[in-house]
């Protein structure tokens, strides 16, 4: 039950920014609502729940963005294997630390899709482009996951933990 609230906050979230950014200039600021998200399932509802949000997550990014193909699922599986990992050695304490965890996130996910660019093109013709937007695309999405983390709780709070 959990899992499928997650992935219908995720589809609301994704829906909102890509009919936004069509009409209000986001260069800047273009958070990614499915980081948040999937850190969010993993260290908090677990691995199993992490995977299916991931790839649902991954999917529907893959059919909302330009990409080529495949490479929003390679960026977003590694995410969760990363993520899944290090859940023993990361301590979340408040709001703020997952915001700094999900801007460190952002930043992982930029050079993953750079080398993910590299390796398959053998080049990477929009190398600025992704070093340029990496930096304020991680402090937005930080600053976003402080709302959505507390959103999350207060869901969690009134309505998820009663089953």
């Amino acid at each position: 039950m959990k899992v499928f609230v997650y992935i219908i906050i995720g589809l609301i979230c994704m829906l909102f920014a890509s009919s936004a950014s069509s009409h209000i200039s986001m260069d800047l600021f273009k958070p990614d609502f499915a980081v948040p998200l999937i850190i969010y399932v993993i260290l908090f509802v677990g691995p199993g729940a992490g995977l299916i949000v991931s790839l649902s997550v991954g999917f529907i990014q893959e059919g909302l963005s330009s990409a080529p193909n495949g490479s929003i699922m390679f960026v977003m599986i590694s995410l969760f294997l990363i993520t899944t990992f290090m859940k023993g050695k990361l301590y979340i304490d408040s709001k703020y630390s997952f915001a700094f965890l999900c801007s460190a996130a952002v930043i992982l996910e930029s050079f993953l899709f750079l080398i993910l660019s590299l390796l398959g093109k053998g080049e990477a013709t929009n190398v600025y482009n992704i070093l340029f937007y990496a930096i304020p695309n991680a402090v937005f999405t930080g600053f976003v996951s402080i709302f959505i983390y507390a959103f999350i709780e207060y869901l969690n709070a009134a309505y998820l933990d009663r089953e």
